[in-house]
């Protein structure tokens, strides 16, 4: 699913104003000025700052401009999931760079994150993706557990680092992921994390532990990833089919 362009804006100037470009009490760029940076139209311009009003990260006075309140709750991180295709989209936004290929033996703490037997052995990845802009922070530390005779994943992955890694195992190994199951935990960011991260250890975070299945429910990949409480926004709207009461 394509990203409007007056979302994307909002996006853009809300990294701008969390990572102090424009920091609290500055004025931001006149709507004009805005037009001629994104080369669109001043309609689009002022969506963006209306989604950035909505938000509480600025406020707009006639005559006075648009001044910085806050730096909001959210950035480089933002998306609506609701399907397959739009974590597909998610990975070419913000590309993966391994850090790590090895095969670990599951702890009883991992097992407790992760649902597999302790002592299990498991091919893990690790991994960070940047946000959106050159010179954005990690915006997700990740760790991916496929089983360990996935060995020619190791290259592949490296080679298309701007598709999922249950992508990959699909074109690899035939095996297609039919369901993705996500369970999001409020946690204190572990050291390890933060290190990579670039981020503060114990700073608020979340742990986002995905299970992608198979056709028969079978583990085809397992991750584990943690985010900055302040670098990730996560959207999923419900929709209840209409009901005929004829």
């Amino acid at each position: 699913m394509k990203t409007l362009l007056w979302r994307k804006i909002a996006q853009d100037l809300a990294r701008c104003i969390a990572t102090g470009l424009y920091p609290v009490g500055s004025q931001i760029p006149t709507e004009m000025e805005l037009c001629a940076r994104y080369k669109v139209s001043r309609h689009t311009v002022r969506a963006a700052l209306s989604e950035l009003f909505r938000t509480g990260m600025i406020e707009r006075k006639p005559r006075l401009g648009t001044r910085v309140v806050s730096k909001g709750q959210s950035v480089g991180f933002s998306h609506q999931l609701s399907t397959l295709k739009d974590l597909d989209t998610l990975a070419n936004q913000h590309q993966r760079h391994i850090l790590e290929a090895q095969i670990v033996v599951v702890d009883r703490e991992l097992a407790n994150k992760i649902g597999c037997p302790a002592g299990e052995r498991l091919l893990r990845f690790s991994n960070i993706r940047q946000g959106e802009r050159t010179g954005d922070l990690p915006v997700v530390w990740t760790s991916v557990y496929v089983d360990p005779s996935y060995s020619e994943l190791v290259d592949f992955a490296k080679a298309n680092p701007d598709q999922l890694m249950v992508s990959l195992i699909a074109r690899l190994y035939g095996r297609q992921c039919t369901e993705v199951r996500q369970t999001i935990y409020a946690v204190a960011l572990p050291e390890s994390a933060a290190l990579h991260l670039q981020a503060q250890c114990a700073e608020p975070a979340l742990r986002i532990v995905r299970h992608y299945l198979d056709f028969r429910g079978r583990p085809i990949a397992i991750s584990v990833s943690y985010h900055p409480g302040n670098r990730y926004a996560f959207s999923l709207n419900v929709k209840q089919n209409p009901v005929n009461f004829e």
